[in-house]
């Protein structure tokens, strides 16, 4: 009986680890990913939240469901439009791992 040197297992292995790693799908990444809650590791796969965030006015738009948030006076108020007194200008994408941004 012959038996194989170990080199060729060696060289086995890592030929089977190369030819996996090549044809293994890569997760497509967002602008910017925030976890909340700093003691609290996030999910394997979280629900994200879709916003765009306009820092110069505070507010928010969610695009999934069309909706503005903004401020006012510290309430969050929302609908379909901001008003007329808020300018946006420019915007920042958001994934965020919460419902609330």
């Amino acid at each position: 009986m012959k038996l194989v040197q170990p080199w060729c297992l060696s060289l086995a292995v890592m030929l089977g680890v190369g030819a996996f790693t090549m044809i293994t799908p890569r997760a497509a990444s967002a602008d910017v990913i925030i976890h909340i809650g700093a003691d609290v590791a996030p999910a394997p796969n979280p629900i994200v939240y879709h916003y765009v965030y306009y820092p110069e006015e505070e507010a928010y738009f969610v695009p999934e469901t069309h909706i503005y948030w903004w401020s006012v006076g510290g309430e969050w108020r929302s609908g379909p439009h901001v008003p007329d007194s808020i300018k946006l200008g420019a915007s920042i994408n958001l994934d965020v791992d919460d419902r609330d941004p």
